[in-house]
């Protein structure tokens, strides 16, 4: 199949191109590399290609042709150069710990990914908790795989450039347009991604501190994010039994008591692994530069403290650094809160410790690639207007003392451990720990886009890297004697019980059916309309329209209005068309806003938007073209635009 050649191509470009600027200290971080190295480039170059070939019907079809013959080319030019491998001690070899470790993040990996998303007769199946969320995301990736949408547009919100980090969704929508199904497409893109997010983490514990099994350790507490939420959960249940009844059958997550926004939707639950999932590529890719500026200051400080009798120690060459900075530079359309949060802690590291001259090359480079996409993406350019400097997070009207008590019952079992790792280890890493805090303050301090909630990312990373230090301080705890063991073992269960038990909501979430293929409304669209058709429609979340590659006008507000869209703008100038009592306004109206199709069901006739809908005057002015006689789609009538 045309998708896993793809795949394959990806990760042995990517290895080829990761053995000229990194060491691999085992086969597991050797792969990782390869993936998440091949998948940046190769995403790029595809989505480039897809442009370039934009007049074309298919785009996907030239840009993938394209992608197989450069690749082909650069594989032939990249053997005439050596790897660093090749001058350096073998990598260790692959032994029982992570062989253990690796089947345990797969069969974690699979689990959380193809049992929130999936497909039956034709119908995209989703878990209630990502219903919401993929919405636009599937949308998005629709109108790569199905639609035209080059360059990318938004599909909820046509007719200006894109303002959100897609490249992800559109990796997803070329596997899908390759021949994988939606489900498999998304579905394998994301196992592999949050499979090489895991083995990164244990990659960069190995480096700070020696052992991949406090690297493993760590990137299995990733799904356990240690909020005291559990404590009133259980003192609110009378005996045992009742609180082991409410467990198994917990449908929620559960609530830390804070009045704050999102507290109740999880935001420290493991959700964010499969709801978010254009995040675990990007923060893998972060953990591999980090690796290496790890690797490359423990050989400064070897240097430093070798004699002249000893071998000396060799930097990595300056070439090292600059692919570093390209591959933050690349996250901008991948994930751009990890490009901002890459910055900033490669930017204390820079301040905190030696090598500034080659950290200098690392950050000029990511922001020479970086800036030319933030400015492509708008962000600048929001509509909405606000002070970057925020205090509090999700807290309003916060103070000190409120942001404190927050911060210690949402991350407190953890913290604590880690101030004790700190006080065990060497000055590397406790400069490595600090540069980690620029993260909270990113958090707390700033607001950087429309919606506070999107601060949660800079934490998020925050909480994976802070994992390392509590990983190493139950270690640590462990080897002293039996209480050691006995302490360690009870602190373990501290910090996993709030995750352990919200699995039990992962595991009771319901199903919810969203209409894609093999119905009526779908092969009309398929056959009669085109790939770069514009609908108006009532406000969609999800509908057929949107998963078979078609954008949309207006889709659900909030989306649009969290990217910095002027929506205030476009609510009138969609209440004019569908309030339009006029034939000659009316075909005006959506002749200058390039509509193509006007859909109009239930939802709308029942005015709940107060648009004051003339469905006589669409039916006397423009062709009906489809009608849902069935009634599938709330009685579903569209009409069709002349030209």
């Amino acid at each position: 199949m045309l998708a896993l050649g793809y795949l394959a191509v990806v990760i042995v470009l990517g290895d080829r191109i990761r053995g000229k600027f990194w060491l691999a200290s085992s086969p597991l971080h050797r792969w990782t590399a390869a993936f998440l190295v091949g998948i940046l480039v190769s995403t790029w170059l595809t989505y480039l290609f897809a442009v370039a070939f934009a007049a074309s019907a298919r785009p996907l079809v030239w840009a993938n042709v394209s992608f197989f013959i450069v690749a082909g080319f650069l594989l032939l030019l990249l053997r005439r150069f050596d790897d660093l491998d090749s001058t350096s001690a073998p990598a260790t070899k692959l032994n029982w710990r992570d062989a253990l470790f690796g089947a345990a993040f797969v069969g974690v990996s699979c689990w959380l990914m193809f049992g929130t998303l999936s497909m039956d007769h034709g119908d995209v199946l989703l878990a209630s908790v990502v219903w919401n969320d993929f919405g636009p995301n599937l949308a998005l990736m629709q109108s790569f795989a199905l639609g035209h949408n080059f360059p990318a547009e938004y599909p909820y919100f046509i007719g200006e450039p894109i303002r959100y980090h897609f490249l992800f969704w559109f990796q997803a929508g070329n596997l899908e347009f390759l021949g994988l199904n939606l489900a498999v497409a998304l579905n394998l893109l994301s196992t592999l991604s949050m499979l090489a997010l895991l083995i990164s983490i244990m990659a960069l514990g190995e480096a700070l501190f020696g052992s991949r099994v406090i690297g493993g350790i760590a990137a299995l507490l990733l799904f356990f994010h240690g909020s005291l939420s559990y404590v009133p959960f259980i003192q609110s249940h009378h005996s045992v039994g009742d609180a082991t009844q409410a467990i198994v059958h917990l449908n929620h997550w559960l609530s830390s008591g804070f009045p704050y926004k999102g507290e109740d939707w999880g935001i420290w639950s493991p959700s964010i692994l499969y709801v978010q999932r254009h995040l675990l590529g990007a923060i893998g890719i972060l953990c591999l530069v980090l690796t290496f500026l790890v690797e490359f200051y423990k050989q400064k400080s070897a240097g430093r403290e070798g004699t002249a009798k000893e071998a000396p120690v060799t930097s990595p060459p300056l070439r090292s650094f600059i692919f570093s900075g390209a591959l933050i530079g690349l996250l901008v359309c991948w994930n751009s809160p990890i490009f901002i949060s890459g910055l900033t802690l490669i930017g204390c590291l820079f301040l905190f410790l030696p090598g500034r001259v080659r950290l200098a090359a690392l950050l000029g480079t990511a922001l020479l690639i970086g800036i030319p996409q933030v400015l492509l993406l708008g962000f600048a350019e929001t509509t909405h207007r606000f002070s970057i400097l925020h205090w509090g997070y999700t807290i309003e009207n916060a103070t000190f003392g409120t942001t404190v008590t927050y911060f210690l019952f949402t991350f407190g079992p953890k913290l604590g451990l880690a101030f004790l790792a700190i006080i065990l280890l060497g000055r590397m890493q406790r400069m490595f720990f600090l540069a980690m805090g620029s993260l909270v303050l990113l958090a707390f301090g700033t607001q950087l886009s429309v919606d506070i909630m999107n601060n949660q990312k800079f934490l998020y990373l925050w909480l994976i890297l802070l994992n390392l230090f509590v990983a190493y301080a139950l270690t640590r705890i462990y080897r002293v004697r039996l209480v050691g063991k006995i302490a360690a073992i009870l602190l373990g269960a501290s910090v996993i019980a709030g995750g352990a038990i919200e699995l039990f909501s992962f595991h009771n979430d319901h199903w919810v059916a969203v209409p894609f293929q093999n119905n009526a409304l779908s092969r009309w669209l398929r056959q009669n309309t085109k790939p770069g058709d514009v609908f108006l429609t009532d406000r969609f979340v999800h509908h057929p329209i949107l998963m078979n590659g078609r954008r949309i006008f207006y889709g659900w507000p909030y989306f649009p209005w969290s990217m910095g869209y002027e929506t205030a703008k476009r609510d009138a100038t969609y209440k004019l068309m569908l309030g339009a009592t006029r034939p000659d306004l009316l075909l005006d109206l959506l002749k200058s806003n390039g509509i193509d199709y006007v859909a109009i069901d239930n939802s709308l006739r029942k005015d709940e938007w107060g648009l004051g809908l003339h469905e006589k005057v669409f039916g006397a002015s423009l062709p009906r073209v489809f009608q849902d006689d069935e009634k599938h789609f709330g009685s579903l009538t569209i009409y069709k635009v002349p030209r």
